[in-house]
């Protein structure tokens, strides 16, 4: 794909996770608030929260293959694992948030 369709595609993607989480707030009975706090809310989780984790548990596979001698799979497996536990921990949290 071009640059210029990746760019819409990432746009798009952006619109529809601020309108998933405003309908998942609003299911959750949360007070209504503005449509640009909750796109920074998940701009915020997309570019901060996500890529301090993607790097903690990238270390995390990296320590657990070169430096514990675990395999490679289950390094790779627990690595995931943790990232998916945290991200969601994460997203809970967010939604919580007033």
């Amino acid at each position: 794909m071009s640059l210029v369709t990746d760019l819409l595609a990432g746009v798009a993607e952006f619109f529809a996770d601020v309108l998933v989480f405003r309908r998942q707030r609003e299911k959750r009975g949360h007070a209504k608030r503005d449509i640009a706090d909750d796109a920074m809310a998940v701009a915020h989780f997309d570019v901060v929260s996500l890529l301090w984790i993607a790097l903690v548990c990238v270390g995390l596979m990296f320590l657990l293959i070169f430096g514990l001698g675990v395999p490679v799979g289950w390094g790779v497996g627990i690595g995931v694992v943790v990232a998916a536990a945290w991200g969601y921990r994460k997203y809970a949290q967010l939604l919580r948030d007033e």
